[in-house]
């Protein structure tokens, strides 16, 4: 073994000679760029040159400036120009477009429009008319309420006069307004009140206002628009007997899920009927929270 070894590891003159040299090539390479160091010359500058670049440079950011300055003012003062009220825009005259803040490009086509017969059976169809802007359709929308029994009109025979009116609808109580009280309110549309009547059926009522951004389509907006004009009576709402109904029964309710409908039932069926309504948070998974959202719902009676 140590013969093989001695044999593997034993170089030739030559070799060593060869192994030597190699060395030393490489040695001067790793130092090569050391001896040969590339002096950089200091780039010439041409203060004149650099001192008008700055000049330049101020006047361009005082000039932006000055320029947002305007825009912004341009803003807030066209913002400033258009009024906000309820408005027929199958009958609606220039004058009333111009309230509204439409430029007379826009008014020119809904007239021209209404004259070769055409209509509005619905406050989105406003969005059609070519070249007005989306800000601008957002903000009108709310406020268009169109005639009853206006699909009727005739070609050319438009009364081109302002039909601007003013509804006094009062405060509406949500739990028993029907569907054209709701209509009436701005903003509201004409699917959302069919929608908020359907979920408060499923609801038994609302016993907070808050309640009406779970319908279906209520946005945000639409919400804060509507809401100086519901008042909820939570004394109306539909209640539930914990000590007669099945989980079906509970379970039909939207804020009460199938899981707590088991739950009251299996507790109920082994503990007998409950006391108090309180007697609910016995169970588990009833927690405070999940109580309070039921709990206007509930009766043991």
């Amino acid at each position: 073994m140590k013969r093989i070894i001695k044999e593997y590891f034993t170089f030739s003159r030559k070799e060593k000679v060869a192994v030597i040299i190699l060395l030393l090539l490489i040695v001067v390479f790793i130092f090569l760029p050391y001896l040969f160091e590339i002096k950089k010359s200091k780039p010439i500058v041409d203060e004149e040159l650099q001192q008008q670049l700055v000049k330049w440079s101020q006047n361009k950011t005082r000039s932006d400036s000055l320029k947002d300055d305007n825009a912004v003012s341009s803003i807030s003062a066209n913002e400033t120009k258009y009024e906000s009220f309820l408005f027929d825009p199958n009958t609606l005259d220039t004058i009333g477009w111009g309230k509204l803040g439409l430029s007379n490009r826009v008014i020119h086509t809904i007239l021209n429009y209404r004259n070769k017969g055409g209509r509005f059976y619905q406050p989105e169809d406003i969005r059609k008319i070519w070249g007005l802007q989306k800000v601008d359709a957002d903000r009108i929308i709310p406020f268009a309420r169109i005639k009853i029994g206006s699909s009727r009109f005739q070609k050319n025979n438009f009364n081109h006069t302002s039909t601007v009116t003013s509804i006094n609808i009062g405060v509406l109580d949500i739990n028993t307004a029907t569907a054209d009280q709701l209509m009436q309110i701005p903003g509201i549309g004409h699917s959302l009140p069919f929608r908020i009547i359907n979920y408060r059926d499923k609801l038994g009522g609302f016993w907070d206002l808050l309640q009406l951004k779970q319908t279906y389509g209520m946005t945000d907006s639409i919400f804060q628009l509507i809401i100086p004009f519901l008042k909820t009576e939570p004394s109306t709402c539909k209640k539930i007997n914990i000590n007669t109904a099945t989980d079906f029964e509970l379970s039909q309710n939207p804020v009460i899920s199938k899981d707590i409908a088991k739950a009251i039932v299996i507790y109920r069926n082994q503990h007998g009927s409950f006391i108090r309504l309180d007697d609910i948070k016995r169970i588990v998974f009833i927690t405070e929270e999940v109580y309070s959202k039921i709990v206007p719902y509930l009766t043991i009676n």
